[in-house]
């Protein structure tokens, strides 16, 4: 039993190192109307000599419908800025470039895995109640309940979906940055909040304000081929390389401020 438990540690750091960081954007508490929001886009770690995020989307769903967002490289982020109108909910809809993992490349014997992977933050400009946006494409973490004011001791409700539909997994939340850090954003290292959801429910108690992020993986039990859209960094495939896998292992990404 102790072997199998360290086994099934030594295939979930592998999987968190191919999957890259968590993803997120920093972003004022207080978001005003007709006004210009400064973002920065993060993998929130500290390992030197790491890059900016490489982003295959970017985009702001608003009131009046989707922008392109024009980001460049600042900081070891991504910096770039959102036109806010009038009130509405603000969502930034981030697609990382996706990875692959190999558990042969490891010695281990196990499933081959496609991980793609995106990131969501909500920005509520005096109604939060139509930030349940959808695309319906991928997995997306959608939040059920009106996000403008939403506060300490509140309960945050959000499904996580996979094409649409409901999915099981395991999701983390956690506070990267309290309303007093001013200049620069916490890494976080403990979570608040961890679970297991059987239907994609995810639900629990805000226990401080700060910016959260709220992590969701899940497995899906599909064949398939992936040809790659950049070289490995460790070498492992080039960009055009047709790599067949076993399953998809989709993680998401939400943001959003809770307040005092």
């Amino acid at each position: 039993m102790k072997r199998l438990c360290l086994s099934v540690l030594v295939v979930a750091g592998l999987a968190a190192l191919a999957s890259g960081h968590m993803l997120f954007a920093v972003y004022p508490e207080d978001v005003a109307e007709y006004s210009d929001v400064n973002i920065w886009i993060t993998y929130a770690h500290d390992i030197e000599g790491d890059t900016a995020p490489q982003l295959a989307r970017a985009v702001v769903f608003g009131p009046d419908g989707k922008e392109g967002l024009s980001l460049s490289e600042r900081d070891g982020g991504l910096a770039g800025t959102v036109e806010v109108g009038g009130p509405g909910c603000y969502v930034l809809d981030l697609e990382m470039e996706p990875t692959f993992l190999d558990l042969g490349w490891f010695g281990i014997t196990g499933e081959s895995s496609f991980l793609p992977k995106s990131g969501r933050a909500v920005m509520p400009v005096g109604t939060g109640a139509d930030c349940m946006i959808s695309t319906g494409e991928g997995l997306e973490i959608i939040p059920q309940v009106d996000m403008s004011g939403i506060g300490r001791g509140d309960r945050f409700r959000a499904y996580a979906l996979w094409n649409g539909a409901e999915v099981p997994g395991d999701y983390t939340a956690m506070v990267v940055k309290t309303p007093e850090d001013l200049l620069t954003v916490l890494h976080a290292y403990e979570s608040e909040v961890d679970g297991t959801s059987s239907d994609g429910m995810i639900e629990f108690d805000l226990s401080k304000p700060g910016l959260w992020v709220v992590s969701f993986e899940a497995t899906i039990d599909k064949s398939g081929t992936w040809t790659a859209t950049t070289d490995d960094p460790n070498g492992r495939y080039r960009k055009g390389d047709r790599l067949e896998y076993d399953q998809i292992a989709p993680t998401a990404y939400l943001t959003f401020w809770c307040g005092r």
